[in-house]
């Protein structure tokens, strides 16, 4: 049976924290309020399938900051994991708060999605998603491909099971992964790694569309080297990609940047080192900054051991991602959250999830997630065990946000900090983008991640940081005439 392996996914997504308490007001008299119309950023179930399983939570919020959409993978039938149908779910600043659940694709016994990736631009969401055909457990093709969809109609184009990206034979070949990014023009750009068909040697793959249907060919950006886990941003006329090449129990992280000219040579984020696991990277661009952040394995066993403790680093160019703008690794690479120098003692260590594994790919490792503001400060996003509290396995959603810095530091406003402090006992795989800035500048971050619901049931969830925001939800009120 093939099994469905988890996308990082990067570009322009924030995260935060949830609402700490709700105060229902009771209005007594002869006047009634009514719910505000405006989109509450309070914790939300999105997927709402108590009984599927629902995994996988990709978040985009468009370049004006008014529009939010989340997008996910979920059970056709109950028990088959984490495979199945495409659901996308937007919610507006004006709009009134989340919209109907709108079907990307469906999936069945002979065809289902595995993975899934959003962008939006202006009312439009664009997503792109993998595909098993011939039979969803037992494939004999694995699909990319890529639809858009309204978000004030609620209906996809055509064709119903979405435009081809790429295609391979499962008996020559595997893709399980992909990651989409927009460019000013709206136009799409994909990235995906295409396996050997035992699952090994992944090689880096790009696309991008001029319209709906006129693709370009397609290219190997990621090439003679075990590479996997791709990401992918657009913004100041460039193409960023960042992907993980592993060798044995050693790793590292690859940047290349593209434009209409053509490609640049990849640069090596770190020197691979052995013992040394570095994985999970994701980009983001804007204002002229490119930032790359990923987790490192700073503590196992043995080489075949799960990880126990990661740092999350990230390092940055200042020139849309030139060559020379990154400087030497091992001087520029840096700590999420306090901007020290990685070889600076005392970095927190983030204990493992990957040792206690409920949840599939989903669950491994710290899995950041970055998004830029409109300034080109970032908001990351990341889950650890955050220790006993609530029992032996408390998975936590943690972030960090910048809203300034110089051009040689980051100001963290706010450092390791814990999404919700009512996070639930397990949540993971979390997705982040930024929003409208409130008038005194505080970014407003969205966050979309799995919440498991009992042994063997998760839902996608909607969650920011704005608790402080929302004392009181407001009930209507209706008269009784006797």
């Amino acid at each position: 049976m093939v099994e469905c392996r988890r996308l990082r996914r990067g570009a322009a997504i924030v995260m935060a924290a949830g609402l700490a308490v709700v105060v229902l007001a009771v209005v007594l008299g002869a006047m009634a309020l009514a719910a505000p119309s405006d989109f509450l950023h309070i914790r939300t179930n999105i997927s709402q399938t108590s009984t599927l399983d629902s995994a996988g939570p990709d978040l985009a919020v468009s370049p004006d900051g008014k529009r939010v959409a989340v997008v996910w993978t979920e059970e056709y039938r109950s028990g088959i994991g984490y495979r199945g149908h495409v659901y996308l779910r937007a919610a507006s600043e004006t709009g009134g708060g989340w919209g109907s659940t709108i079907p990307v694709f469906v999936g069945s016994d002979a065809a289902c999605a595995c993975d899934a990736a959003v962008a939006i631009t202006g009312t439009t969401a664009h997503v792109a998603y993998v595909v098993f055909t011939g039979t969803c457990f037992y494939p004999t093709q694995m699909l990319v491909r890529y639809r858009t969809c309204s978000l004030t109609t609620g209906q996809c184009d055509s064709p119903a099971d979405g435009y081809g990206v790429a295609a391979v034979d499962t008996g020559q070949n595997r893709i399980t992964w992909v990651d989409l990014a927009l460019d000013a023009a709206g136009n799409p750009h994909v990235v995906w790694p295409r396996y050997d068909k035992d699952g090994s040697h992944g090689r880096i793959y790009y696309r991008r569309a001029f319209t709906d249907t006129h693709w370009s060919t397609g290219e190997l950006i990621g090439p003679d080297k075990d590479s996997d886990m791709p990401a992918i941003a657009w913004a100041d006329g460039y193409v960023h990609v960042v992907w993980q090449v592993q060798q044995g129990n050693s790793s590292s992280i690859m940047y290349r940047r593209g434009s209409e000219s053509g490609w640049d040579s990849p640069l090596d984020m770190w020197t691979m080192q052995s013992g040394l696991l570095q994985s999970n990277p994701d980009v983001a661009a804007r204002a002229g900054r490119v930032f790359v952040v990923w987790d490192w394995c700073v503590e196992r066993d043995s080489s075949t051991a799960p990880c126990k403790r990661y740092w999350l680093v990230y390092r940055r160019s200042n020139d849309k991602g030139s060559e020379l703008s990154w400087g030497l690794s091992s001087k520029t690479t840096y700590e999420v959250g306090t901007d020290r120098l990685w070889s600076t003692p005392g970095l927190v260590q983030y204990d493992s999830t990957s040792d206690k594994i409920i949840g599939g790919d989903y669950l491994v490792d710290l899995q950041p997630s970055i998004a830029l503001n409109r300034d080109g400060w970032p908001a990351v996003v990341w889950q650890a065990d955050h220790g006993n509290e609530g029992g032996d396995m408390n998975y936590a959603i943690y972030y960090s946000v910048a809203i300034t810095g110089t051009a040689d530091t980051v100001d963290w406003i706010t450092t390791t900090t814990v999404l919700s402090q009512s996070q639930p006992v397990v949540a993971g795989s979390p997705a982040v983008g930024i929003g409208q800035p409130a008038p005194g500048g505080e970014q407003h971050l969205h966050v979309a991640y799995m919440r498991q619901l009992s042994a063997n049931n998760w839902d996608v969830y909607y969650d920011s940081n704005e608790a402080d925001r929302y004392k009181y939800v407001y009930l209507p009120v209706i008269m009784r005439v006797h």
